[in-house]
């Protein structure tokens, strides 16, 4: 149907309100989601090259600068032009075909930035076909822009959606010419127009709160999203060097030329995007600071895969055109999903040191969703990943198991050397054997973590000579208290146990839960920790399997006590008393997490693990002074003789 408008004719989409699905899922996607959008269409579409780059003319006629999409695939004639564009798939799934990815992500991530207009000129066989889709400023619904076209034949003037490539004085684009050279005889080229005729679209959609402002943003994006080109794929970002529009090229001879001596470097930057898992192995021999050091992959028992890269040395400097140091992110179908780099995603992994950290990368990769039952898949937005199957079904990864999982069982030698060099001989544990000990008789029993136990016929090998604690049934209501005079147990656990441990070894056995002790707590460093956090809760650590609090001993209040307490006794002592002070704060942290083990027969125990135990709460459990003072007094008091008053 061809409705007349004051801006000539318009034919809708053929779903009415189809503008308010559009919008919604606009507003659900990230930034850069129509480069995601458009480029995987191209590939769909059998392209061997895509460039984001800038249409000239417009820029040299009219002094507007245009993002231009353009790919060498199949391309689409005038009848698959208005059944991809002018439509919209059902219930927000793709409809299919050869730019089937087209359907529904492109419209949906262009059109409301672009409502004045996007220009779709394709070619098949030679032959060029070219659509106007844009937002009707009288009912806000989106459609074609309707042109005038005469039979070559008859020389009949009709109205038709779909027309020739014309030369476009007003917009100041012939748009049979905006073709590349490299095209060939097919292919497709998208022309982004923004809100009105004057508007510049080459850094991409001004409503995402400046996300999309930064000149390298584009390709840093595409070099996060996708996790590897293929060696036959070509694909450039072409750049612009500043901000400062006066600045930009004038022309696309300028912008492609030679360096201007006597003036400002007005060229672009034609970036080539190689991908995620190219940065992170950097594997160029011409680069000596540093080298990817090991990788490996870890296997978990849902079918979950963990690739995971460790790099040894200087990155290289990369600036922010891709990601230089690790992250954390999830692959399907070769794009990464849920990426972050957040310490405390990493914690959970049983990664803390920021060295670590900063040079070691996890891809988890989880099965698909296929004919069974079990796998992930894309939401609309295509901008995370939900499971189904699982505890977790049509929900959120279960990031937080496979990290368990991974910490636990899995961790590569190479990332466990890693950690350990990284902490210092001050980074240990909870050395107070007889408070560890007191802790352990009243909460041990129920501390239960995996361990390796010799058994005849067992289905693993394990190493017999570690010293462990002996498995407590599950009926067993308390820990039986030392007898008077018997040594203390130095990890806090019930004594005499050699059989159990945590390593592999050369001896039959078995996995099972016994009384773990209580944890540990370990001095870091303010950047291990969330801004203003003193305290953390590390229930999967590489080095003690029965958990460890993190001490920020850079924290203010701790350094306000160290020093006040160091003020009250001579210089000579300041060391001790910082121990003192930090073995205090640590051994208490320890003792709340450890009491709250009893409310997970109360509350849920996600609860208390995600909450009761989150950096904040236990940041305020040792904001109070009252506790840490008398144990202070007590412990320093009795230890050190006070300065000499002054006469």
């Amino acid at each position: 149907m061809v409705v007349n408008t004051r801006n000539g004719a318009f034919l809708p989409m053929e779903t009415a309100g189809t503008q308010h699905l559009v919008d919604r899922t606009y507003r659900e996607s990230g930034p850069f989601q129509w480069a995601r959008e458009t480029y995987i269409n191209a590939r769909e579409a059998g392209a061997t090259r895509v460039e984001f780059g800038i249409e000239w003319q417009a820029v040299a006629n009219q002094g507007v600068y245009r993002r231009m999409i353009a790919d060498n695939g199949s391309g689409m004639d005038a009848e698959q032009l208005v059944e991809f564009f002018n439509t919209y798939g059902g219930g927000g799934k793709p409809i299919g075909g050869v730019h089937e990815n087209f359907g529904v992500g492109a419209k949906t991530s262009l059109l409301p930035w672009n409502k004045y207009g996007i220009v779709v000129v394709s070619w098949v066989d030679g032959d060029a076909s070219m659509i106007w889709i844009y937002q009707n400023p009288e009912t806000g619904e989106y459609g074609l822009k309707v042109e005038r076209a005469a039979d070559p034949d008859s020389g009949e003037v009709s109205l038709e959606a779909v027309y020739d490539p014309y030369d476009d004085e007003d917009h100041g684009c012939d748009w049979e010419s905006i073709k590349p050279d490299w095209i060939g005889d097919s292919g497709t080229v998208i022309v982004l127009l923004g809100d009105s005729s004057e508007d510049d679209t080459v850094r991409g959609d001004p409503n995402r709160d400046g996300a999309e402002t930064d000149i390298k943003g584009l390709s840093s994006f595409l070099n996060r999203r996708i996790w590897e080109i293929d060696e036959d794929v070509e694909l450039y970002v072409d750049e612009l060097r500043t901000n400062e529009r006066k600045q930009w090229p004038p022309s696309e001879t300028i912008a492609h030329g030679p360096v201007l001596q006597a003036a400002a470097d007005r060229r672009t930057n034609t970036r080539r995007i190689l991908g995620a898992m190219y940065f992170i192995e950097y594997a160029r021999a011409s680069y000596k600071p540093g080298k990817l050091q090991a990788k490996g992959t870890a296997m978990l028992t849902d079918g979950t895969q963990v690739l995971w890269f460790l790099w040894e040395g200087k990155r290289p400097d990369i600036h922010s055109y891709a990601a230089k140091s690790g992250f954390i992110g999830a692959l399907y179908n070769n794009e990464l999903y849920n990426v972050t780099s957040h310490h405390s995603t990493y914690r959970s992994f049983g990664i803390v040191e920021q060295s670590v950290r900063q040079n070691l990368w996890l891809i988890l990769k989880p099965p698909a969703l296929g004919d069974g039952k079990h796998g992930v898949y894309p939401r609309n937005d295509r901008n995370a990943l939900l499971l189904k199957g699982g505890p977790n079904a049509g929900g959120e990864l279960p990031v937080s198991d496979w990290a368990g999982e991974f910490a636990d069982e899995h961790m590569p030698d190479a990332v466990m050397a890693a950690i350990t060099a990284s902490r210092t001989k001050d980074g240990g544990t909870l050395d107070d054997a007889s408070w560890r000990e007191r802790l352990a008789e009243r909460f041990g029993s129920r501390w239960r973590i995996s361990k390796l136990r010799v058994r005849k016929n067992g289905p693993l090998l394990v190493d017999p000579t570690q010293a462990g604690s002996h498995s407590v049934s599950a009926k067993t209501k308390s820990v039986r208290r030392k007898k008077r005079g018997a040594p203390s147990t130095p990890g806090g656990g019930r004594s005499g146990a050699t059989n159990t441990g945590s390593r592999p070894g050369s001896s039959m056995g078995a996995e099972m839960k016994v009384a773990g002790g209580i944890p540990r707590y370990r001095p870091v460093s303010a950047s291990e920790l969330g801004e203003g956090m003193l305290a953390a809760w590390q229930p999967h650590d590489p080095l003690y399997k029965e958990g460890a609090v993190l001490i920020n001993i850079e924290h203010e209040v701790l350094r306000e006590q160290i020093a006040n307490w160091q003020s009250q006794y001579p210089e000579h002592y300041a060391q001790d008393i910082e121990r003192e002070v930090i073995d205090v704060y640590g051994q208490i942290a320890v003792s709340k997490v450890a009491h709250s083990e009893f409310l997970k027969g109360i509350v849920p125990a996600q609860i208390v693990e995600k909450e009761l135990r989150s950096e904040g709460a236990l940041t305020m459990a040792l904001l109070g002074l009252m506790a840490e003072e008398a144990v202070l007094a007590t412990r320093i008091g009795g230890k050190f003789s006070r300065k000499k008053k002054a006469a």
